[in-house]
């Protein structure tokens, strides 16, 4: 996908180009979905992720999931 993308924005036969990154994101967005479906997860459990890190940046977001493993591995005996 991320080469997919990169040609994209490269140029040549944009339409061509345009289709691939499209193909890729739909396998990715297939594979993603299946993932959820076997351990029980719906598309609606990523939304509500999406949501919740709605306005914090990546940096904030990486410091509080790694702030809440250090917490859950402090409180394990």
């Amino acid at each position: 996908m991320v080469l997919a993308s990169k040609d994209a924005q490269a140029g040549g036969n944009t339409a061509e180009l345009k289709q691939k990154l499209v193909n890729e994101i739909a396998d990715l967005w297939f594979h993603s979905m299946v993932a959820l479906c076997h351990h029980g997860l719906r598309p609606a459990d990523v939304i509500a992720e999406l949501q919740r890190r709605v306005g914090l940046s990546g940096l904030e977001e990486k410091a509080a999931r790694k702030a809440q493993t250090r917490a859950a591995q402090d409180t394990t005996p």
